[in-house]
């Protein structure tokens, strides 16, 4: 699941970086870079209360 984490968080931020760039907005990569791994800690949280 780390390693999962990880690739995609990096996916997301260069395709995040691409589209802001066209948008003049290029801080979306880490943006959405930021909120990805986010969103992996929080489930990472949830699976290990249970």
């Amino acid at each position: 699941m780390i390693i999962l984490g990880i690739v995609a968080t990096i996916i997301v931020g260069v395709f995040g970086s691409a589209i802001g760039y066209e948008m003049n907005f290029v801080e979306l990569g880490a943006i959405l870079s930021i909120a990805t791994m986010g969103g992996f800690i929080m489930a990472e949280i949830r699976r290990n209360k249970k």
